[in-house]
């Protein structure tokens, strides 16, 4: 409005030329948005520095203020809405929150063991990077909802990632009702006692630790599938073997060997002379004090 006005008076006083302010508004919205359709122009000198003027502040109006405020925010309203939320179907799982350096070379490691997971982001780029380099990826805003569409019920444990210790501690309170292991990694170690109260299982200094090291550690600990009962006394379980073992070993202990995985690679019934290698995931059945006795001990699943 001041724009038209001062239109008004310029036009008069420099150009001889009288004009309405609707006039004035009308020039000043097709100069302001470059339009310029050239039906109304100024050609004394005070005329043309008042036009450039409004130009200029069209541009910096567009740039400075309508892109910043309102097509950016639309932009990745937009976007969000196409990133995956959940993974649904998720059972004896991990649930990996933050996709950083770290946690990337940690999911590379659990689909060499073929292990289950799933990553929630709170960035939208970090989303958009793990889901190009084939990470099973979504993006969270870190409500328990969140998890609970993850699965966080059927998940084995969670590996708490945050870069932010407070996102981490959050974390921590929001899932501190669930049974499932927590492993946090965090860098600073002054703050270990505080995530451990927190309801941290354990915490890892990245420093100290090299990714694959933690990930087996981890793996090491968590039952991969918890105990089930199939028939009678007859229980199943599925097992992250620590070391080489022979198909011949579980059967000696009155265990039987129902599958076996690695790196995707599924077999049913190996044979008795089958020596499974380390990292293997295994699915195996007997009575429940024979799985027990031979991969159970304290809290860490390992063959005696």
């Amino acid at each position: 409005m001041v724009y038209s006005v001062l239109f008004v008076a310029i036009m008069f006083n420099f150009e001889g030329e009288s004009y309405t302010v609707i006039d004035g508004i009308y020039w000043v919205i097709s100069t302001i948005t470059t339009v310029g359709y050239g039906d109304i122009y100024f050609t004394s000198l005070p005329g043309k520095v008042f036009s450039v003027v409004v130009m200029l502040s069209g541009v910096l109006y567009f740039f400075g203020f309508f892109v910043p405020y309102a097509i950016i925010p639309w932009a990745e309203q937009r976007f969000r809405l196409v990133l995956p939320t959940e993974i649904k179907n998720l059972r004896d799982h991990f649930i990996i929150c933050g996709y950083n350096r770290f946690t990337k070379e940690f999911c590379k490691i659990l689909e060499e063991f073929g292990v289950s997971y799933v990553v929630v982001e709170r960035d939208q780029e970090r989303v958009g990077e793990a889901m190009d380099e084939g990470v099973r990826c979504v993006y969270s805003d870190g409500s328990l909802e969140s998890f609970r569409k993850n699965g966080v019920e059927q998940c084995n444990a969670l590996i708490i990632g945050w870069e932010n210790l407070e996102d981490i501690i959050d974390t921590l309170l929001t899932l501190r009702k669930y049974g499932a292991r927590k492993y946090v990694i965090y860098g600073d170690h002054t703050y270990t006692r505080y995530l451990l109260y927190a309801g941290a299982t354990k915490v890892f200094l990245p420093k100290s630790l090299i990714a694959s090291s933690t990930a087996r550690m981890i793996l090491q600990e968590v039952q991969i599938g918890r105990m089930r009962e199939i028939l009678g006394d007859i229980h199943t379980i599925e097992i992250v073997l620590p070391k080489n073992v022979p198909v011949s070993e579980f059967e000696a202990r009155g265990v039987r060997v129902v599958a076996a995985c690695r790196m995707g690679n599924l077999e049913f019934n190996p044979g008795k002379d089958r020596i499974l290698e380390k990292g293997c995931v295994a699915l195996v059945a007997g009575k429940k004090d024979s799985l027990e006795e031979i991969i159970h001990e304290g809290s860490h699943i390992r063959l005696r």
